[in-house]
C-alpha cells in the first residue's frame, strides 16, 4: 500500500502505524486462539502428520511470521510506504483456522474412498446402459434411483446448395435403478428429448427438465403417467430457456434453473408459475436447492459460483470460487447437493471428483479422486440418500451411475 502526501506527513504516518499495531494484535489474538485448540486436543500433531496437514501448519506459520515483521514504515522523501498486504495475511490466517478446525470438530461424515462402492451401466443403449447420463435422484419410500438419460444420434443429409447438413436427434428416457445397482426399468421413451433435471416430491410426483424442448414434465409413480407439461423456448411467464436441474421442496414448490433466462423459475406442483429468483451476479444457473429456508443456486460461469438467497429471493451472500480464479476451490461444476449437516457436495466435472464444503466455503473432504484414467469420474448429477449416500451420474469416462 502507498500513501503518497503532501502535507499531514506526520499525521498520515501515525495513524497508518496505529491501526497496523491493531491489525498486529488482532493477528497475534487469533494465532493464540489456534495453539489453544491444538493443545486441547493431545492426538491433533499426530493425525495432523498423518493427513500432510504439519507441514502445511508450519509453512502457513513461517508465512504469518515474515508477514507480521514487515509490519514497519519505510519512509521516503515523496512517499510513504507500506510494506504489507493485510488482506494475504487475513486470507492465511483463515485458511489456518479452518484447517484445525476442521481436524478438531468436524466429524468424517465421508470417508476418504477414492472410488465409488457401486459403478453401474456402461454407455450404449441397451437394457441397463446409460447413453448421455444427467439428472438423479433418489425414491426413498420405494428405495429406487431414477437417472435422466439421453441417446443421442448424428445425421448427415445431403443439402443441394451448402451440402452436407449435421443435426442431432435425442430420444431421452428415465432409467431405474435399485440402491445397489441393478437395473429395474426404462420408462418416458419417446415422451422427452433431452431430461436434465429430475426430482421426486412426497405425494410420488416426478418433475422432469427438458433441455431440448425448453419445458418441464409433471409424470405420476409408478409407471410415469404424463400428468402435465408446461414451457416452451421463450423470455415470458411459465416459458424457458434451457432448463437445466430443479428440486421440489417440502411446503409443494418446484424450483428450475432456468439457465440462459438467468434465472430461478419458482412453481407450485401443478406447474402454475408463482415467481421468479434473479440477481445481477447470478448468471447462467444450473442447479437449485432448498435448505434451512435458503434457496442455494449453482452458476457455472460465476465466481464464486455458489449463491445464497433467502426463500423470498434477497441475495444473502456467494461463496466458493471457480476455475479462472487464482487458488480456485472448483474448476467446472453443473450440480451439487447438500446433506443434512447443511454441507455442500460439489460435482466437480473437470477436476473429475466431488468436494464437500462446510457453509462458510472450507473444503472438507475430496472423494472420486484417483490418478487411473481407467477408473476416474466426471460426476454431472449428484444426489445424497437419507442414510448419506453419494449417488452421482458420470460422462466420458466411466459412463454411468456411481454410488460412494
Amino acid at each position: 500500500i502507498i500513501y503518497r502526501v503532501n502535507q499531514r506527513r506526520e499525521e498520515v504516518i501515525a495513524e497508518f502505524r496505529e491501526r497496523m499495531e491493531e491489525r498486529r494484535a488482532a493477528v497475534t489474538t487469533r494465532l493464540n486462539t489456534i495453539q489453544q485448540l491444538i493443545d486441547s486436543k493431545a492426538d491433533l500433531q499426530g493425525r495432523m502428520k498423518e493427513n500432510r496437514l504439519h507441514s502445511m501448519r508450519e509453512n502457513m506459520l513461517e508465512d504469518i511470521d515474515t508477514k507480521l515483521t514487515q509490519l514497519q514504515v519505510v519512509e521516503k522523501e515523496t512517499e510513504v510506504v507500506f510494506e504489507c498486504d493485510t488482506r494475504q495475511l487475513e486470507q492465511t490466517i483463515s485458511v489456518l483456522g479452518q484447517l484445525i478446525e476442521r481436524e478438531i470438530i468436524s466429524t468424517p461424515d465421508y470417508p476418504a474412498l477414492l472410488q465409488p462402492s457401486v459403478s453401474v451401466g456402461k454407455k450404449g443403449t441397451a437394457e441397463g446402459e446409460l447413453y448421455w447420463p444427467q439428472g438423479v435422484a433418489v425414491d426413498e419410500k420405494s428405495k429406487l434411483i431414477y437417472v435422466a438419460d439421453t441417446r443421442i444420434e448424428y445425421h448427415h443429409v445431403t443439402d443441394i446448395r451448402s451440402g452436407y447438413v449435421a443435426y442431432d436427434y435425442h430420444t431421452g428416457s428415465i432409467s431405474v435403478f435399485s440402491m445397489t445397482g441393478e437395473y429395474i426399468d426404462r420408462f418416458c421413451e419417446g415422451q422427452v428429448n433431452q431430461p436434465c433435471g429430475i426430482a421426486i416430491s412426497e405425494d410420488n410426483d416426478v418433475f422432469v427438465s427438458d433441455t431440448v424442448s425448453h419445458c418441464v414434465y409433471k409424470f405420476k409413480l409408478p409407471k410415469f403417467k404424463l400428468v402435465t407439461k408446461v414451457g416452451k423456448k421463450e423470455t415470458g411467464v411459465s416459458k424457458f430457456n434451457y432448463p437445466r436441474h430443479l428440486t421440489v421442496t417440502t411446503d409443494r414448490s418446484v424450483l428450475v434453473a432456468d439457465r440462459d433466462n438467468n434465472r430461478i423459475a419458482v412453481m407450485d406442483t401443478d406447474l402454475k408459475h408463482k415467481r421468479y429468483i434473479k440477481h445481477p451476479t447470478m448468471t447462467r444457473p444450473t442447479d437449485v436447492k432448498v435448505n434451512n429456508n435458503k434457496v442455494y443456486v449453482l452458476s457455472y460461469q460465476d465466481s464464486p459460483c455458489l449463491h445464497v438467497f433467502s426463500l423470498t429471493g434477497e441475495k444473502i451472500r456467494s461463496l466458493i470460487t471457480r476455475d479462472g480464479e487464482r487458488n480456485a476451490q472448483v474448476r467446472m461444476c453443473y450440480s451439487f447437493c447438500l446433506d443434512k449437516k447443511q454441507n455442500i457436495l460439489m460435482a466437480d466435472y473437470d477436476a473429475r471428483n466431488i468436494k464437500v464444503f462446510s457453509q462458510e466455503g472450507a473444503l472438507l473432504h475430496t472423494l472420486g479422486d484417483t490418478q487411473d484414467g481407467d477408473k476416474t469420474i466426471r460426476p454431472q448429477g449428484i444426489t445424497l440418500t437419507d442414510t448419506n449416500k453419494i449417488i452421482c451420474t458420470s460422462l466420458f469416462t466411466n459412463f454411468g451411475l456411481h454410488i460412494f
